[in-house]
């Protein structure tokens, strides 16, 4: 029955002929149409390529928008505000099945608590949300904070679904030292720094990493700083800047670090941290902040500890205490494994999908 199930799945129409992602959305739209198509499902990634369609897995396919026959596909799958958009501008969000996936939720007026989106930026992506909820089948959300806010703006629904953000299976072994032949303990924060969107976020992390990075020099623990995005205010002598990194190779930028930091955008906060399932995979402790809601899985693993919001001395202290103790590393990645795959993700759309076409 899957094999006869076509899925397509939008995000955005950047031209992406060399797709080597590093952004970690792209990631995701990647790896949760890999795993769609492991389980038997045949997947079209519709992607804006000069190349033509391109046969990636025996179920997994590139197609370009000038070749998509939209009316072939059973369900629609979108990623984030930007991927309904992109289905809109194709004329195509009256398909009877879309999953909307969301990354954030954001609320109809600026200083909803825990959402950090403002202004023009905000309005559009509420303005999102208003089709995505007249027009999709099942929206899928990260956390309980967002469903709340979403229902709090839509009404009380039955078609939410969560599924939070995996991480791969199968990884390569640890290859060859990134940072080179360093004698210092590394503390490495991976991920995106925005540049067309949160601009305040992106200049809010900057600074604490520079705060950060300060105090852990002190210590002998060297701040590497791993991803895409605008790092203008970054200050060289704090914090290394080793630029974006395709997610394919990330692996041994974890292998090789004593800990990974997670930063908070504010004091609540509805996002989850997908960089804590890509560290806790590899068995890399993590240093984390109270409002971040997959905290739970540091908790779970026991590999990690979590300060309090903006503290930065504490962390800095937590972060020294981390790369020194002993940790039970074999438990935490079997517990990543066994619950936090991107296959476990795409099994709850195989349960949805069955109920509906089985």
């Amino acid at each position: 029955m899957k094999k006869s199930i076509r899925i397509a799945t939008v995000y955005r129409k950047d031209l992406l002929d060399n797709f080597f992602p590093s952004d970690m959305s792209l990631v995701r739209w990647l790896k949760i149409s890999e795993s769609l198509a492991d389980i038997g499902f045949n997947v079209d990634m519709i992607v804006n390529a000069k190349s033509g369609l391109i046969q990636k897995a025996p179920n997994l396919r590139y197609v370009p928008y000038c070749r998509v026959d939209w009316s072939q596909y059973d369900i629609i799958k979108t990623l984030f505000h930007e991927g309904f958009e992109s289905l809109c501008s194709e004329g195509q969000d009256n398909h009877p099945f879309i999953i909307s996936k969301l990354g954030s939720v954001v609320g109809n007026h600026d200083g909803t608590e825990g959402v950090h989106f403002f202004n023009e930026e905000r309005e559009e992506l509420f303005e999102t949300q208003k089709k995505i909820d007249q027009k999709a089948k099942y929206i899928t959300i990260l956390t309980e904070p967002s469903k709340r806010l979403w229902e709090r703006e839509f009404g009380e629904k039955t078609n939410i679904l969560f599924v939070p953000t995996g991480v791969d299976r199968e990884i390569p072994p640890p290859g060859r030292n990134p940072y080179g032949d360093l004698r210092q303990k590394i503390a490495v924060y991976i991920g995106n720094f925005y540049v067309d969107t949160q601009r305040d976020i992106n200049l809010l992390w900057q600074h604490r990493l520079n705060v950060l990075g300060s105090l852990l020099k002190k210590s002998g623990i060297r701040l590497y700083l791993v991803g895409p995005g605008n790092v203008s205010q970054l200050d060289p002598n704090s914090v290394v800047y080793l630029g974006p990194i395709d997610n394919s190779r990330i692996w041994d930028y974890q292998y090789f670090a004593d800990v990974g930091i997670a930063l908070a955008q504010g004091k609540v906060q509805h996002n989850e941290s997908s960089k804590i399932y890509y560290y806790l995979r590899t068995g890399l402790p993590v240093v984390s902040e109270g409002p971040i809601p997959n905290n739970y899985l540091i908790k779970e693993t026991n590999l990690g500890l979590i300060a309090d919001y903006a503290d930065d001395q504490v962390m800095a202290e937590m972060i020294e205490e981390a790369v020194h103790k002993k940790w039970h590393k074999k438990d935490a990645i079997n517990y990543i494994l066994s619950h936090h795959t991107w296959h476990k993700r795409a099994e709850a759309y195989e349960r949805l999908i069955e109920k509906h076409f089985c």
